[in-house]
């Protein structure tokens, strides 16, 4: 078995393509491609590829196993610290899970998903400060990155929003016509003063709900919905998936103007 520095490249390309069912969640053709890289290579690439496609599973446990063994072997990559970090969030261990994710943090303090990923683990624990804290490093690190092209153009964000209000019926087209729709990259610092705090919100719906604007005599606030444009295309990158994430988030918010909270959105299958 080859080491992982002497990788080739017919290697390289069956990880690459690895990585590519894994995004699609082809669940066969990467176990597929899994059996042909183990013979190889060896090194924290495939550790991390070989996590990643148990991850497709209902069952992380076997992901879990993978990983931390994966970390134990190399302790300095900080990506596979991350991986752990999230798969013990996904099983409900919180608190192990900001150890790992510290780790990932410490040795890497410009891994920024570590960070996003420590945020939301440390709000579940209560720890509303700290949450805080790791929410202001990931939007340092996300707004100092952002120097290359947008992978769209806001016409073309546009257009997908436009089209997902289309999907909608009519007497909601109908209402929704009041609803103007910006394209920014990412949420201003006054939006993240306040719950949820998140920088990389994909969506905010900001201003009075239908009902409530319906009520207003005269002038007073306007209902307005926001697309944050970088981190949409931080999720996805591919025309097609960011068309339908952008249906998703403008039905979302659309759901938010109509009046409905959270819970009701995820019981509609717009969470």
């Amino acid at each position: 078995m080859k080491p992982e520095h002497a990788l080739d490249n017919p290697a390289a390309r069956l990880l690459e393509r690895l990585h590519s069912c894994i995004d699609h969640g082809d669940k066969a053709m990467a176990r597929q491609l899994l059996s042909s890289l183990e013979s190889h290579q060896d090194g924290p690439r495939l550790a991390y590829a070989r996590w990643r496609a148990l991850s497709l599973d209902e069952d992380l446990k076997p992901a879990e196993a993978a990983i931390r063994s994966a970390a134990e072997r190399f302790p300095e990559r900080p990506e596979l610290h991350h991986a752990l970090g999230w798969t013990l969030s996904e099983l409900g261990r919180p608190d192990e899970a900001i150890k790992a994710l510290r780790e990932s943090c410490r040795i890497d303090p410009m891994h920024a998903d570590s960070w996003h990923d420590l945020a939301i683990a440390l709000e579940t624990t209560g720890d509303q400060q700290g949450m805080r804290e790791a929410f202001t490093r990931v939007y340092e690190l996300d707004t100092n990155e952002a120097t290359t092209p947008n992978l769209f153009a806001t016409e073309e964000i546009l257009a997908w929003a436009d089209r997902a209000v289309r999907l909608l019926p009519q007497e909601v087209q109908d209402a929704v016509r009041v609803l103007p729709i910006f394209i920014q990259d990412y949420p201003d610092d006054w939006i993240l003063e306040e719950a949820p705090w998140d920088p990389r919100l994909l969506g905010l719906f900001d201003g009075p709900t239908l009902a409530q604007w319906e009520g207003i005599d005269g002038p007073g606030s306007t209902p307005h919905v926001y697309l944050f444009q970088r981190n949409l295309e931080r999720l996805c990158p591919d025309p097609r998936l960011m068309a339908e994430q952008v249906r998703i988030t403008i039905h979302h918010e659309i759901g938010h103007f109509l009046g409905l909270d959270e819970l009701e959105l995820i019981d509609r299958g717009l969470g």
